[in-house]
């Protein structure tokens, strides 16, 4: 394990040098950003955030945007002459920043959630700003984070399949992160780096866009190998929630197609071939090993009975095999708390109980008819309304009213490809928060993925505005 991180280390060191020197660092920060885990770094005091190697590239490539930033922006021009849109940006980062600061003097947690607002999040806006990246430096990015995803798809089935999880190597810290496995129907659930296996999943969702914008700017078919190697990898997330999102953003795509007039019969076409292709391999595999057919029929399973259905999915379970695993019935799980948004406003509507409230036991839920302490979120709505209130929820409403006003604001232009990454990248966001709590760096990397496309496509105007 020591050999894979030091590896893993000495590549990813050697790949900062060539990067920044290449002028290719936005290549490299983003795909790392997203998927780099949360436990490799440094943990110099258990009172102080964890230096992460993200947090360290973060400051690298805010020196490079200050080196390579465009000579002709201003952002005092922004600041004294937003348009209209911009209001909602800044809305969100004030209402955040005013319902934390609240609790400063109670929670500790809420200090690093100011910091963590200005640093990773407003910071990154401001230096792809500085930047402002053509549309072919975009693709580049954008290839970057699908291609890096797709080799994290690869190893999360070989994970599943094997037990094995290479990138546990880079758990470098002393305290307590996540970076749980849990198996169900036979197999481990896939995590890869993301800590928890519907983080993964999760990710596999919001890299699905990504991967429908390259294909029909390029039509090149190994995006639709990716797609499918995508769909293989969220069912080895184990996360019914994940799998029926993918066939949500496939029905949103489609009508994408219809809206924007485009010919839908080809991608009809393409869905079916796909659709053959993951049948029949998962066939192949089912005919090998009892335990992949068990798997695979019990996920199919698993996700009708979230629909009504009553499948006994445990009867079926291979010898030696326990069935389905923990959370059985997953939406009831969740939807249970949002008592604890009862509580929290019982106590404080507008500000919510605070970040650091979860981690100091102060967060209650009502699922066994008496108030107990609970010590996750496992909603994102959930997390906002307990955390940060009435106050925390208007941030996070300003900042979709933002990025449905950029997707507006793309309509004109003849580029209708874009409303895959404007409009298609929110919406699957939203759908991840239904089953987990929110992943504040895939947001902001989508946001920011957002505000660098409008800011290519007004360009001829006379002034560039976020």
């Amino acid at each position: 394990m020591f050999v894979f991180l030091l590896i893993f280390s000495i590549v990813l060191f050697l790949l900062n040098i060539y990067c920044f020197k290449n002028k290719l660092y936005p290549c490299l920060i983003i795909p790392c950003l997203l998927f780099l885990p949360e436990y490799y770094g440094f943990d110099i005091s258990p009172d102080l955030p964890i230096i992460t190697v993200s947090r360290i590239m973060l400051v690298v490539f805010y020196i490079y945007a200050l080196i390579n930033r465009k000579k002709n922006v201003s952002i005092k021009e922004w600041l004294t002459k937003p348009p209209f849109r911009t209001i909602f940006l800044v809305g969100y980062f004030i209402f955040r920043i005013i319902s934390n600061i609240f609790y400063l003097s109670k929670y500790f947690q809420a200090t690093k959630t100011i910091l963590e607002i200005l640093f990773e999040e407003l910071c990154l806006i401001i230096a792809f700003f500085l930047l402002q990246p053509d549309r072919n430096e975009i693709i580049k990015i954008i290839k970057s984070i699908v291609f890096t995803a797709s080799v994290l798809f690869w190893v999360g089935v070989f994970e599943s399949y094997t037990y094995i999880r290479p990138f546990q190597a880079l758990y470098t810290v002393n305290r307590e992160m996540n970076n749980d496995f849990y198996v169900r129907l036979g197999l481990l659930r896939a995590t890869t780096t993301m800590g928890l296996p519907v983080f993964y999943g999760n990710m596999c969702i919001m890299i699905f866009p990504l991967v429908l914008y390259l294909y029909n700017l390029k039509k090149n078919k190994l995006y639709l190998g990716i797609i499918l190697v995508n769909f293989l990898a969220t069912i080895h997330s184990g996360s019914r929630a994940d799998i029926i999102f993918f066939f949500a953003i496939t029905f949103v795509y489609l009508i994408y197609l219809y809206i924007t007039k485009q010919k839908i019969i080809p991608a009809l076409k393409n869905i079916a071939i796909l659709s053959v292709l993951f049948l029949l391999l998962i066939s192949f595999y089912s005919m090998l090993s009892p335990y992949a057919k068990y798997f695979y029929e019990g996920s199919a399973k698993a996700v009708l009975n979230e629909f009504g259905f009553e499948f006994d999915i445990d009867s079926s379970a291979p010898y030696g095999i326990d069935g389905f695993g923990d959370n059985k019935y997953g939406v009831s799980s969740r939807t249970f708390q949002l008592t604890g948004v009862k509580y929290a406003f019982s106590k404080n509507p507008i500000f919510g109980l605070g970040n650091g409230a979860l981690k100091n036991g102060d967060v209650l839920y009502n699922g066994w008819g008496k108030w107990v302490p609970f010590y996750s979120f496992d909603m994102g709505i959930v997390q906002i309304l307990i955390s940060e209130g009435i106050l925390g929820m208007l941030g996070y409403i300003s900042l979709f009213i933002y990025l449905a006003l950029l997707a507006y604001n793309q309509r004109s232009t003849q580029d209708k490809k874009l409303f895959i990454v404007m409009a298609i990248m929110p919406i699957a966001y939203l759908m991840s928060t239904l089953s987990t709590a929110n992943m504040s760096n895939f947001l902001f990397c989508m946001v920011t993925q957002c505000v660098v496309f409008s800011l290519d496509s007004e360009k001829d105007n006379n002034s560039v505005h976020l």
